[in-house]
């Protein structure tokens, strides 16, 4: 077995339950991941650093001095239901290229970084993209770590815990400035496998908003309070979320889900006084994020006027349509041609850390197929041939991008 997939099936073992893997954000199952990052980076005696976070960075020296470096990686966190390779093959395989590096004595200019970044499912502290929009300042560091749970249980203390803290004896990074950065990661759709080629070239990646919606009614016994008399917050919340899904099926080119929904008080026979709900909407066009958004708003009005309820609709994140740099694009096409390998353009439905990177500095995205265009589930896959092409194309590129950029 190659050290890609040998290390994926490790990682794989960590939060692995009945139904997927879960490694949520600073939990011991998701510390544990980074510790095993940190031990494959003090492996090859690469320069070990992290941030307030605890995204962590494995640095391989460059031979120009005071030149920026070049980032690759992805995250090691994961959905409730997670499967083996959704950010986790871009950390493995950002390790695994430095290290054939090292085996060809390839020098670069820049020094290169694999990255992990952390929190980019947004799953426990409900931003995504965590580490990487604090990292490029699109969140402020501080404001990252009030963050709370479903618990209470904010960032800050989450990361001072032993239990899915901030590793011991790892320093604090200093370097912010970044030359480019390339992510490598599985396409979580089916167009490659459709198409069968190897490798995708990510032309852009779509906008994404994310909502907290919340609907007060009045709780109530079941069985005494008329129908025409009732606050059901669970049935107001039902007419939003049916209008989410109309509005995207119209607005087109666009996708609405609501993934997770808590009832109060979860009676089988209390009407429910209180639901809570998530929205999160994607397009390429942000119009069409705004057209979605606007008729969950008017939806909310209309549920407050008739249902004898009190809704609020909390924006907690946006994000732009991110546009792949073009130059790095065509780079990244060039180091796979000269590998006698074939890879088309292809846009991203999926948001990644690259939307955040691409604030900063040139981003490209390179994708490996995913079988049955599955994944967020347990059964996410792609072959071990192809999770090697991926890692022969990212070191190719990286080479490439060394020379291309300042």
């Amino acid at each position: 077995m190659s050290a890609v997939n040998e290390r994926l099936a490790e990682l794989a073992e960590l939060g692995r339950h009945e139904n997927g893997i879960d490694r949520a954000l600073g939990t011991p199952q998701e510390r544990a991941a980074r510790e095993r990052f940190a031990a494959w980076a003090r492996a090859r005696n690469y320069a070990l650093t992290q941030d307030r976070v605890g995204n962590l960075f494995a640095r391989r020296a460059g031979t120009r001095e005071g030149a920026r470096p070049i980032l690759v990686g992805s995250h090691l966190d994961t959905v409730p239901t997670g499967g083996a390779y959704d950010g986790a093959y871009g950390v493995v395989a950002a390790i695994c290229a430095l290290e054939a590096l090292d085996e060809r004595n390839a020098a670069t200019e820049h020094p290169v970084d694999a990255v992990a970044w952390v929190g980019e499912e947004g799953g426990r502290f409900l931003l995504g993209c965590l580490g990487s929009s604090v990292f490029t300042g699109a969140h402020d560091v501080e404001r990252a770590l009030s963050l709370q749970d479903s618990e209470g249980v904010t960032l800050r203390d989450a990361l001072a815990s032993p239990e899915g803290g901030l590793l011991d004896g790892v320093p604090m990074r200093e370097e912010m400035r970044v030359a480019a950065y390339v992510e490598l990661h599985v396409e979580q759709g089916p167009v490659l496998e459709r198409e069968a080629v190897p490798l995708g070239v990510v032309t852009a990646i779509a906008g994404q908003r994310r909502y907290r919606v919340v609907i007060d009614g009045t709780s109530g016994h079941a069985g005494t309070v008329p129908m025409a008399r009732r606050g059901d917050a669970l049935c107001a919340a039902a007419e939003l979320i049916l209008a989410v899904e109309r509005a995207a099926i119209v607005a087109g080119e666009s996708v609405a889900t609501v993934g997770r929904l808590v009832v109060e008080p979860n009676g089988t026979n209390v009407i429910p006084a209180r639901t809570t709900f998530s929205v999160d909407i994607r397009s390429p066009h942000d119009d069409r994020i705004e057209a979605v958004e606007k008729a969950l708003r008017e939806a909310a009005t209309e549920a407050q006027a008739r249902r004898r309820v009190n809704t609020s609709v909390e924006r907690l994140e946006s994000r732009a349509p991110a546009p792949m740099d073009p130059k790095l694009r065509a780079t990244l096409h060039k180091a796979v041609a000269a590998l006698d390998l074939k890879a088309i353009d292809v846009p991203s439905g999926a948001g990644h850390d690259a939307m955040c990177l691409s604030r900063i500095a040139p981003t490209a995205m390179l994708f490996v197929p995913s079988i049955g265009g599955r994944s967020h589930v347990a059964e996410e896959e792609t072959s071990p041939e192809d999770l090697e092409t991926g890692v022969t194309a990212l070191v190719a590129s990286i080479i490439e991008v060394d020379k291309f950029v300042i």
